[in-house]
């Protein structure tokens, strides 16, 4: 482990990044929108499927994140489930997006429930070993946040590529002559060749910054005082550290807002606001500008003040706004445009500072259990944030199917578009604020962290150490 990261080391990492978001937000931002529209499938329906796939992903996420802290290979335990993803991710990316037309919707219902779970279970066996690797490379407190602003920058074009294409590429088929079907056909190949693409280079760039190898996993696994507990004793444990609850708490709220808005704006700018392919893609595009937008000050009030209380106001401060936007309606495109940047700021910061403040926890559970569990940190947080997405996919169709949505109908009721605004605007909206609660008990500041540091180092090397400036994690 380095302190100092290079320039390759992070702009390598951060393309892994492009990996996990252009599936992930691929599948937020248009597959409940897909099989409203395109395959026929009622709204409620689609939300239950959405539910049962993402809730797979989420109760899996924790046996994934065990297998990656206990993996033997000469090539470490986190690069070679990376690479083992690669083939079926790619595959699955592709065939989710698939209209077969089966006539029946029971059958699709089983058909597209079955693609996503396979698109899910290969998307966590590279992600969960992605994001352990992070907190391997560095131990740095303030080079943590820095690792994860390069990843943000990378992941935020990725959701720019992600959001805005689709309906490029749509308009461009039809254009040419194409179906719906072909459309979505051509989505799902372009992205599953960036997936395979962006995982490749991420590989090839952490090689060698893995913290253990075979010969030292051997050493671990056959020291008493670093016995591996059973699986559920293992969740339990690294669940019990103090800063664990909170963020697990507040990971799992805004994965709620994240996936509401995400799935909700193209609703809202077809339906609500009028808006064709071109202006959807220019939204989108602005979408993700937002966010990056905001990460340079993210990053230097994270260094000035901390990075948790960044977390807790940003996120605060956007909840609030969320609330305030659904008396305003979106009368124009400007008031529209205004609510994407302040909805960003909070997500932006939770996209950048929550895997930072995951990485930190590393160290804690390495003091008090004797044994560093990366991946069952993350897949922790993997858990909480997939089963808030979860939630927010079936809240949102049964949402639309409450308010009367028809993907079938060109004009939607008035009803149907104010539960689409809903989605979009004070629902989620109470649930960031409640998001922000959560973060405000999250007691790992830099401070402490610094004072577990030292006593760590010391304990790690036999010598005498006390708990003094950090007894609040404890």
């Amino acid at each position: 482990m380095t302190s100092k990261l290079s320039v390759k080391v992070k702009a390598g990492y951060a393309m892994g990044q492009a990996t996990d978001s252009i599936g992930f937000n691929v599948f937020y931002f248009f597959f409940l929108f897909f099989l409203t529209d395109f395959a026929g499938v009622p709204p409620g329906i689609a939300g239950t499927i959405s539910l049962i796939a993402v809730s797979w992903d989420a109760v899996t996420d924790p046996i994934v994140g065990y297998i990656s802290d206990n993996l033997q290979s000469r090539h470490g335990r986190r690069r070679p489930m990376m690479l083992a993803a690669l083939v079926p991710y790619s595959v699955c990316m592709f065939l989710l997006f698939n209209n077969v037309d089966f006539g029946s919707v029971n059958i699709k219902f089983i058909y597209f429930c079955a693609v996503a779970i396979l698109f899910w279970s290969s998307y966590k066996v590279f992600v969960i070993p992605f994001f352990a690797l992070g907190a391997e490379l560095t131990d740095d407190f303030n080079e943590r946040t820095s690792l994860r602003v390069w990843a943000s920058v990378i992941m935020y074009l990725a959701v720019m590529l992600a959001s805005a294409a689709p309906p490029m590429v749509l308009q461009m088929t039809a254009e040419a002559g194409g179906s719906d079907t072909q459309g979505w056909n051509n989505v799902g190949l372009i992205f599953a060749a960036f997936i395979a693409i962006t995982l490749l280079i991420c590989w090839w760039a952490t090689k060698g910054g893995e913290l253990v190898t075979k010969e030292t996993y051997k050493v671990e696994k056959n020291n008493e005082n670093k016995a591996i507990s059973s699986f559920f004793i293992n969740i339990i444990s690294v669940f019990k550290v103090k800063p664990s609850k909170f963020l697990v708490g507040s990971v799992l709220c805004w994965a709620v807002v994240c996936a509401m808005v995400s799935g909700g704006l193209i609703y809202l700018m077809e339906s609500n606001l009028g808006y064709g392919p071109e202006q959807q893609s220019t939204c989108y595009v602005i979408l993700a500008l937002a966010a990056i937008f905001w990460l340079p000050f993210i990053n230097y009030s994270a260094a000035k003040f901390d990075k948790q209380r960044v977390y807790v106001i940003t996120m605060l401060f956007s909840g609030l706004c969320m609330v305030a936007f659904n008396f305003l309606n979106f009368p124009n495109m400007a008031m529209f445009v205004t609510f994407l940047f302040l909805f960003n700021l909070g997500n932006s910061s939770f996209w950048t500072l929550y895997y930072s403040m995951m990485y930190d926890i590393s160290e804690l559970d390495e003091f008090i259990n004797g044994k560093r569990r990366e991946g069952t940190i993350a897949a922790l947080m993997s858990f909480s944030q997939k089963l808030g997405a979860a939630l927010a996919m079936w809240l949102t169709g049964q949402i639309l199917q409450s308010g009367g949505y028809d993907g079938s109908q060109i004009v939607q009721s008035a009803s149907a578009e104010s539960a689409i605004l809903a989605v979009n605007t004070w629902v989620p909206g109470v649930i960031g604020i409640m998001a922000a609660v959560f973060a405000l008990g999250y007691p790992l500041t830099r401070k402490r962290f610094n004072a577990l540091m030292g006593a760590l180092e010391a304990k790690r090397e036999g010598k005498e150490y006390n708990t003094e400036g950090f007894e609040k994690l404890l």
